[in-house]
């Protein structure tokens, strides 16, 4: 403590000093104030407890008022230099700010605690100096001079001679018999039924080699207590009489003092030498975990997680980096919670209670008695408790301490979250960085064939741990061959398993110790096409009410089998970890494969009956097809993100896309072409033209190889308007020209049109404007003919580019304004922007720039609201060459910029080398 610090005092009288002086605390009654605060400190001591210890049953009427007058008082003596007051006020209560390191009280506990853990330790020396020094704090007894509660003294009176005991059971380690003989009388005499003293007084004198007299304390103090108390010596000391009896004279050349000690237990198994990662979490946790004579109860963490997440790992490094701070023992119990026979909390205690010394047949039968015994050995001592694979609540709670200085680490696949006392910490799979740099040693981390190690194995440590075990075998695996066995998913698990480690058996401890229903959903997850899914996608799979399985869902959060993935909306999300997945597909496999199929085709008709609902509320596309005769499921039919399709669609997507390859996989051409087409409206929407090819490519293979013609026709159309946004005009027509002739094939009047749709852009994009308007009248008369307002709607809007193009611009003013018309009557306003950009070209053409960009500027104005960047961009290059034309260089600069840098992004080669000329003429 700093030499202006206060210290506080009442192991004698009580009195208070900064700087070694004594402060002066006022009258006897601000004294008994003082010492009540002090003793109590850190809790709240309120008015009424106050007034009670000063005048009893008879306070005088002003006992508030002569109260708050007293710690006034107290406040003025001990305020400090600075201003600060140590005494506060809480509600109706006061507390007294003291450190323990600044009160003698809690030097004691302190210098005591240290004794007792370098006792445990054998050393004896050191431990007796420190009881030493703990006693010497004692100046006469506990509040000398004021009356006090006997409880309280008699409270503070036996931790002095319990002190006093230790330091004795120090001096007779060290071989101090003969010197403690005199003392140990005294001692007796004063407190004659005190056990302990009496078996140091034996010990001593056997020691000595007075056994006569080692016996005669023994009879005396047996009579004694017979006589005077009615109750027989307990069994530790009767043991110690037989010992003499039996082994009197080598008693003097044996260490017994040590050999009657208290157990340390060091339990711990040993850690793992490459532990790597998980910097932030373990830093966290150590802090909560080192010891703090201020806290009130003990910590005790839960480490919850997965199987082969590396709890156990990341428990037993904790504890060997906080075992010097708990002196007195480790203990580690596998407590087998995943396994058929979960240990019995009290079999855990009987082990516990033997580790400290209590003999078999004096461990109690009953678990409650048990646990009290328990918590009294380890109540006063600093000891660390492991207890690694809890199976729930009800095992644990006996097993908990209720001693501040001990701490308890729990770690299980089960959140725990009923247990009253600790904190849950959840162990996920370890970060890219850290998996690298568990596999580093085995090979170049920045290979190909490591990152798809690391992939493969999903920073799951016990699959990390295996490879790098079958790498170490000196057998000639590589990484590139690991990652071409982890390749193929039927094999994965096969491979993962190194001795007695195998993540399949990992996983099947958490997999059979579900009930039924929960093993059939866990399976059934794995028929879903992504690892992550939303809670109406599991009871698509299993048939089941929505309520029951979103509970089964918890459940399997709870056990980490599925790890919470956010929500949509109202709608909780999952994610199931790759190779728990890989578990869940083998064992599906075993059902009967028309219930699997069924399964399968109940949830991406779930995810196709919900994309559709969610893209009729996007801009309709040209090229959507009528619906075809995928079966639609009625599951996540209260799906609340129907409403906002551009989020709908942004957390769907890599389900939606993986549904495609797997109803390619299962036969399902149908549902494959479908789900494919109709997610093209959220890739058209935002550009995403590479992923748009991959997905029709993969349903395209799938329609062929299930005679879907139509859906192969609508695919190839799709295809071909990528090409076009990619200016490969070659490509495209030759996708359109197989669009067209299936369509024909098969009488389908819209999907001739909708090809000839994409012709007409050809044809125009290739400077054939004439050609563009006759293939656009071909077109429209289709539309015409089937009702298809959208495509009428279109193909006028078609019609007038090209007569734009071609300078017919009184043509081209009609047909947009039949387009207009139509938009209207659709409610469509993305067509309508799309329109209100084709009158600005036409205005631009008529010489009336003003005019044109009035209507670009709403038609900015009406995509920008819709987030179509895409079709805003195109605008934007318009607008760039209005403001050219009206002569406003900096603003044409501007546009022109912004809409070169979607083009680019977006591969649109043509639109983007527009930009550049435009701005090359305005650098000029």
């Amino acid at each position: 403590m700093g030499a202006g610090e206060l210290s506080y005092r009442v192991l004698g009288e009580p009195v208070a000093e900064r700087g070694g002086l004594e402060l002066p605390l006022g009258p006897p009654q601000a004294r008994r104030v003082f010492a009540l605060l002090l003793l109590e400190a850190p809790r709240p001591v309120s008015c009424y407890r106050i007034i009670d210890e000063l005048w009893g049953d008879n306070p005088p009427p002003s006992a508030k008022v002569q109260v708050q007058g007293l710690i006034s008082g107290l406040r003025r003596a001990l305020r400090t230099p600075g201003g600060e007051q140590p005494i506060v006020t809480r509600g109706a209560s006061y507390v007294l700010d003291a450190r323990p390191e600044q009160t003698d009280t809690g030097q004691f506990t302190a210098l005591t605690a240290d004794g007792r853990g370098l006792l445990a330790a054998h050393r004896f020396t050191e431990a007796a100096e420190r009881f030493r020094e703990a006693l010497a704090l004692w100046r006469g007894p506990v509040l000398a001079g004021f009356p006090a509660a006997p409880e309280v003294t008699a409270y503070w009176e036996d931790l002095r001679l319990t002190a006093v005991e230790d330091r004795i059971e120090a001096d007779l380690g060290a071989g101090e018999h003969d010197r403690l003989v005199p003392e140990l009388r005294d001692l007796l005499g004063a407190a004659p039924y005190r056990e302990r003293t009496c078996g140091q007084l034996m010990t001593a004198l056997a020691r000595a080699g007075r056994l006569a007299e080692a016996l005669d304390v023994y009879r005396r103090w047996r009579n004694r207590l017979v006589g005077e108390l009615g109750i027989d010596p307990s069994p530790a000391i009767r043991a110690l009489h037989e010992e003499i009896l039996r082994d009197g004279p080598g008693m003097a050349a044996r260490d017994y003092a040590v050999r009657r000690e208290t157990p340390v237990p060091s339990q711990l198994p040993p850690g793992i030498p490459d532990f790597v990662g998980r910097e932030e979490l373990v830093a966290e946790l150590l802090a909560e975990l080192a010891p703090d004579p201020g806290r009130g109860t003990p910590p005790v963490l839960v480490l919850a997680g997965a199987g082969g997440i590396g709890k156990t790992a990341l428990a037993v490094r904790l504890a060997h980096q906080v075992a010097d701070g708990y002196p007195d023992g480790a203990l580690f119990a596998f407590l087998r919670g995943t396994t058929n026979e979960p240990r019995s909390a009290d079999a855990v205690l009987g082990g516990f209670l033997r580790a400290f010394g209590v003999a078999s047949d004096a461990v109690p039968a009953d678990l409650d008695e048990s646990a009290c015994l328990f918590r009294s050995l380890v109540h006063g001592r600093r000891v660390l408790i492991v207890l690694d694979d809890a199976a729930d609540e009800a095992q644990l709670r006996p097993l908990l301490p209720a001693g501040a200085g001990c701490a308890v680490i729990v770690t299980s696949r089960f959140s725990l979250t009923g247990l009253e006392q600790g904190r849950t910490a959840a162990v996920d799979v370890l970060s890219d960085a850290d998996a690298a740099a568990l596999l580093a040693p085995h090979g170049d981390v920045t290979s190909v064939a490591a990152q798809q190690v690391l992939d493969h194995c999903g920073g799951l440590p016990l699959a990390l741990r295996i490879v790098g075990s079958r790498l170490g075998e000196k057998s000639g695996w590589a990484l590139a061959d690991v990652a071409a066995e982890l390749s193929v998913e039927r094999k994965r698990l096969d491979w993962l398993r190194a001795g007695d480690l195998a993540v399949r058996s990992s996983v099947a401890l958490g997999y059979h110790q579900l009930a039924p229903e929960g093993r059939r959903l866990f399976r059934r997850l794995g028929l879903l096409p992504a690892a992550d899914f939303p809670a109406w996608a599991a009871a698509a799979v299993t048939g089941g009410a929505a309520g029951p399985t979103e509970a089964a869902l918890e459940d399997l959060r709870n056990r980490h089998m599925v790890q919470p993935a956010g929500r949509a909306g109202r709608m909780p999300r999952y994610r199931m970890h790759d190779l728990l997945r890989s578990f869940a597909i083998e064992e599906a496999a075993a059902e009967p494969e028309h219930e699997r199929a069924a399964a399968v085709e109940s949830a991406l008709g779930g995810w196709l009956r919900l994309a559709e609902k969610v893209a009729n509320r996007l801009p309709r596309s040209v090229l959507r097809p009528e619906p075809g005769r995928a079966t639609r499921s009625p599951f996540g039919e209260a799906d609340p993100l129907t409403a906002e399709p551009m989020s709908w669609f942004q957390t769907e997507l890599p389900a939606l896309e993986a549904a495609v390859s797997h109803a390619a996989d299962a036969g399902l051409g149908e549902l494959a072409w479908e789900i494919a087409v109709i997610t093209s409206s959220y890739f058209d929407h935002n550009g995403l033209y590479s992923e748009w090819w991959r997905c029709h490519q993969r349903a395209l293979g799938a329609a062929k190889a299930s005679g879907c013609e139509r859906g192969e026709a609508a695919l190839l159309r799709g295809i071909g308007q990528i090409h076009l946004y990619w200016d490969d005009y070659p490509e495209a027509t030759k996708a359109l020209e197989e669009s067209y002739r299936i369509s024909e094939r098969i009488g389908d009047p819209g999907g001739r049109a909708r090809a000839l749709t994409g012709f007409c852009v050809v044809a125009r994009s290739t400077g054939r404007p004439d050609e563009s308007r006759a293939l656009a009248t071909r077109a429209l008369e289709i539309f015409t003919g089937i009702g298809d307002i959208l495509g009428m709607a279109h193909l006028q809007t078609s019609q007038a580019v090209a007569s734009i193009h071609l300078g017919r611009l009184d043509e081209a003013e009609a047909a947009l304004d039949k387009a207009w018309r139509l938009c209207v009557e659709l409610d469509d306003p993305h067509r309508m922007a799309l329109v209100l950009r084709r009158q600005g070209q036409l205005q631009l053409r008529r010489h009336d720039p003003g005019g044109a960009m009035s209507c670009l500027r709403r038609a900015l104005e009406l995509l920008e609201s819709m987030s179509d960047e895409l079709c805003a961009a195109q605008v934007r290059l318009d607008i760039g060459r209005t403001y050219t034309t009206l002569g406003e260089r900096q603003a044409a600069t501007r546009a022109l910029i912004d809409a070169s840098s979607h083009f680019t992004s977006a591969g649109n080669r043509s639109s983007a080398a527009a930009c550049a000329r435009l701005l090359d003429a305005l650098t000029a």
